[in-house]
């Protein structure tokens, strides 16, 4: 993709919506043309880069040098916060300093602020009767109970009556963004934030969207009327500069509700969140249990048979002459490929071909057959990308920026860009950055998306409860989501954690758990750090990890906590990680990617620890969470035990609160905590509730005026008795002077939002409340088969409730239950097709035959082996089932027993040459009389723990019906 140079507007337009000083255009682009020249192509400035620009700008010997060295550090600022840049650690020292000279700007406009907001109170109450229509004063009321943003945000709020919208139990506004920082955004749809918006300043912005000026407001327009309307009683202050304002109305927020400096940032700065889009798609779970695959998603190909031909070897290619064909009758499109082992490639063609007809392109939602051709028409110049490398984010990684790199021609990075965007959503590679393909010097993108409690809740019922997969493949995938969620674990975090980094705090807190997050041999963490969080969870989640864990007992503590031993971290992700993948999209659309687990998880401690700092109560959000399970992890016990790691026993009140949100981006290994608020922590509908008490006092006045009753309507008792019960047991007199205390979501439900809202009403699909349903213990044990043989079918199923009774009882270890389950091959080998059943029989009622221990093993193995004629029938028998079907892993003894004098024997040269594979071994035994006889003796090395009678049985059913 062509670069597109840094300019200084970018950098004016950000800092002057911040308030802050900025240096002239022509300095900042001289830094930026500086910057430009650098060809950086990571987010990222060296020091040795950095000492490079100051030689340059010290090589000037006028006072031009302070300036410029003024505006590196104006550009810089924009890099590190807007563009997501890491930067020397003597810059960072620097923009500490300069925050600090930030919060001193604040105070200084302390002593303005409290005189603002005490006149503005006084005006507040006789606004009620008197109801004027006023620029200046609609501007007062936003910043005092909306925000503090700079005058330019609420110019384009104020120009936009469809920035309201109801969304998640309140009314919000939607606060567009000057330049897209969001993964959805486009030309046509911007990012954006939100913010709550309080029903007294509703109505003021919804009556001031009645009587719009004709002529367009500006911020100028904005400045002249909020520095008309305080030049008068009772304000009586002198004009000020939008930069002052905002400083004005921070100092308020600061103070009153007590802000710590770097939610101040968060609350007046909309760059620094994203909200997600309006509403998910959400199915019933019933519909999606069948989707889930639970086995890898690989194509394997059956022996023997037939090559693709070419043309089948890119389906897309077929997709995009369907819908050019698809006029004509009769046509049928054709269905998604297999993921292929040696390449996936051809099955993600498919997929982004697919959505480009369904979804259209970046800038138009429709697009041609020939123009899709075109996009896609350098399929043939990307390498291979084999399964196992695209399930390993590193080897995935790596052929990305190959295949970006070689690929230089002029159009084909963006089409190649887009195609990985494509990728980056499909459930096996959407481990995929896009951040480190994206042009360093444009405002890195977010992905918005959260998860609450409910969500995880049914997410784990629907891996659990699941009949496809096996009993530990379900419990290690639903483990992976609740680590992925209580813990804000990384996808290769959950992976690769090992089964000693996990530990129970002590035995009187089970649902707390310490968990180390280190590198190891299968790759490293993020930033090549170790850390130590802390995760507290639901019981019902908490006690899946706990019977892991005594499963697993005894296990090589180096070992993944997740899986068994001699399985790949891409193999386990195709197993553990790739049906959790399935399950999110199935059940909240096709956007949503494991990552997000990790983004609902931060915004969950996040807003656990803004519980503790306001002393609020689990139910303090109730209205807007609508989620039982939810305000549960909210309450003050939860919220406590959470943080306990930092407490260690002490009251809250007893810590340095202004460490918390350091405290908070630590758990999740950020460095700083501008990282979590940006990409984890979306919108500020939520934080700015938690600021406010539930209840406030309502006068009769305030009441009309929300309800647009008109001034001294007595219709105004009809809705305080709907309110309020006490008000209707008050006497005349004493109603009039009665000011009931009320939340925002009573007088809300009040409110008609069909005729109130001047924007699009917006509901979000809540799943209903799970959190005293759930018991994943019992749910995931009753998806147990009873005995290791299904006495209607005769299947074999080695995870049933007969093994985890074993493991419990310690008559069985994880260890022999792990060496049974891969020598069995993970319980696919004794599951025989139709005509290798038809194979055993003709060989005959094997006998289950005792090995004894060999080597350093202690445990008696099993052998399999069959006493049958040698002829032609038992050879082909033989190889149906031994050359290519279910037990063609296993070596084999044959031992040929004739009764002759010959040396010569065509039954001898039929075993040698025809039954025998590369590693079986061979025997002849003469005998003076009897049958010949052929006894094939299978070397299973399956430990006999438990399962020597049990084979035996299970022969017996099979080649017996």
């Amino acid at each position: 993709m062509a670069k597109k140079p840094l300019t200084a507007q970018s950098i004016i337009t950000y800092r002057e919506e911040l308030g802050m000083d900025c240096e002239e255009t022509s300095n900042l682009q001289w830094v930026c043309d500086l910057i430009n020249s650098l060809n950086i192509n990571e987010r990222a400035l060296s020091k040795e880069q950095l000492n490079d620009i100051n030689k340059r700008i010290k090589s000037i010997p006028t006072g031009k040098q302070r300036v410029l060295l003024s505006a590196l550090d104006h550009v810089l600022f924009y890099l590190k916060e807007i563009c997501n840049w890491q930067l020397p650690e003597v810059k960072e020292q620097a923009f500490t300093d300069e925050s600090t000279m930030w919060l001193f700007s604040i105070h200084e406009k302390n002593l303005l602020a409290s005189q603002c907001f005490a006149r503005y109170e006084s005006q507040r109450e006789s606004f009620m009767d008197k109801r004027w229509h006023d620029l200046g004063w609609v501007l007062l009321v936003l910043n005092f109970e909306v925000a503090p943003l700079h005058l330019s945000y609420w110019q384009r709020i104020l120009s936009t009556p469809t920035c309201i919208e109801f969304f998640e139990g309140q009314f919000t506004l939607k606060v567009s963004h000057p330049k897209p920082i969001s993964s959805y955004a486009d030309e046509d749809k911007a990012s954006f934030t939100r913010y709550p918006l309080p029903v007294f300043p509703l109505r003021v912005l919804l009556n001031f969207y009645k009587y719009l000026p004709e002529k367009a407001l500006t911020t100028k327009s904005l400045l002249d009327a909020i520095n008309r309307w305080v030049d008068t009683e009772p304000y009586y202050f002198a004009a000020m500069s939008p930069a002052e304002w905002l400083r004005t109305f921070q100092s308020f927020w600061h103070h009153h509700y007590a802000v710590p400096p770097k939610l101040l940032r968060d609350l007046s700065d909309p760059m620094r969140h994203v909200s997600p889009l309006d509403s998910t798609e959400c199915y019933a779970i019933d519909t999606v249990k069948e989707k889930l695959l639970f086995i890898p998603p690989l194509n394997n190909a059956v022996v023997g048979a037939e090559k693709k031909a070419p043309a089948d070897a890119w389906p897309h290619k077929n997709l995009i002459k369907y819908h050019k064909q698809s006029s004509k009758e009769n046509s049928t499109k054709p269905t998604a490929p297999a993921w292929g082992t040696d390449n996936v490639i051809p099955k993600l063609f498919y997929h982004y071909t697919d959505e480009l007809f369904n979804e259209g392109g970046v800038h138009k939602k429709t697009l041609l057959s020939q123009s899709i051709d075109r996009y896609t028409n350098f399929y043939k110049s990307l390498n291979p990308l084999s399964f196992d490398d695209a399930t390993n984010p590193e080897t995935l990684h790596r052929w990305a920026h190959k295949e970006f790199d070689r690929l230089d021609e002029k159009t084909t990075p963006w089409h190649l860009y887009n195609f990985l965007r494509s990728a980056s959503h499909q459930e096996l590679t959407d481990e995929l950055d896009l951040e480190q393909f994206e042009r360093p010097e444009l405002p890195s993108l977010v992905d918005p998306f959260c998860l609450n409690v409910s969500q995880i809740n049914s997410t784990v019922e629907l891996l659990l409860s699941s009949k496809n997969g096996d009993a530990m493949q379900r419990l290690f995938a639903s483990i992976a989501v609740i680590l992925g969620y209580y813990g804000a674990m990384r996808r290769g975090e959950v992976l690769r954690l090992c089964l000693g980094d996990i530990t129970i705090v002590n035995p009187q807190k089970k649902q707390l758990f310490s968990i180390v997050i280190r590198n190891t041999p299968e790759g490293t963490t993020k930033n090549k750090k170790t850390r130590i969080i802390t995760v507290f969870m639901p019981e019902p989640a908490a006690k899946l990890i706990r019977i892991l864990l005594k499963i697993k007992t005894g296990c090589d503590e180096t070992k993944p906590l997740l899986g068994f031993e001699y399985e790949s971290i891409g193999l386990r992700s195709s197993y553990y990680i790739y049906p959790v993948t399935q399950a999110l999209k199935a059940l909240f659309g096709p956007k949503v990617r494991f990552h997000h687990l990790r983004h609902g998880g931060a915004e969950l401690l996040y807003l656990q620890g803004l519980h503790l700092a306001y002393q609020r109560q689990g139910c303090h959000l109730s209205s807007i969470l609508q989620d039982e399970a939810t305000e549960a992890m909210l309450s003050k016990e939860s919220c406590l035990a959470r943080f306990d790691f930092w407490l260690e026993g002490r009251l809250f009140d007893k810590m340095n609160a202004g460490l918390l949100l350091d405290v908070i981006a630590k758990q999740h290994g950020h460095s700083s905590y501008a990282t979590t608020r940006r990409h984890y922590l979306h919108g500020m509908e939520k934080t700015i509730a938690l600021f406010k008490p539930v209840y406030r006092q309502y006068s009769r006045a305030e009441l009309r005026y929300i309800y647009d009753i008109p001034v001294g309507s007595n219709d105004i008792s009809r809705i305080l008795d709907s309110l309020s019960q006490e008000h209707s047991l008050l006497s005349s007199e004493d109603k009039k002077q009665f000011q009931p205390e009320l939340t925002e979501s009573q007088i809300i439900k009040k409110l008609k939002l069909n005729t109130l809202i001047v924007g699009k009403v917006t509901t979000t699909n809540k799943q209903p409340s799970t959190f005293n349903k759930c018991d994943f213990k019992t749910l995931w044990e009753s998806s147990l088969p009873e005995d290791f043989i299904d006495k209607n079918t005769n299947t074999f199923n080695y995870f049933c409730q007969k093994v985890f009774k074993a493991l419990n009882n310690k008559t069985l270890d994880f260890k022999t239950a792990n060496i049974q389950w891969r020598q069995l091959a993970k319980g696919q080998y004794f599951n025989f097709v139709s005509k290798e059943l038809k194979a055993l029989k003709t060989l005959g009622k094997p006998k289950i035959i005792l090995q004894k221990p060999q080597g350093k093993s202690h445990t008696e193995t099993l052998n399999i082996q069959f006493s049958c004629v040698c002829n032609q029938k038992t050879l082909q028998a033989f190889k149906t089932i031994c050359h290519k079907g279910s037990l063609k892993h296993y070596t084999a003894t044959f031992l040929l027993i004739q009764n002759r004098k010959s040396l010569n024997s065509n039954k001898l040269n039929m075993v040698k040459n025809q039954f025998l594979r590369k590693d079986d071994n061979f025997n002849w035994h003469k005998t003076p009389g009897g049958n010949t006889q052929l006894i094939i003796t299978l070397k299973t090395l399956i430990p006999s723990t438990l399962l020597a009678q049990t084979l035996e049985q299970y022969f017996l059913n099979i080649t017996l019906k």
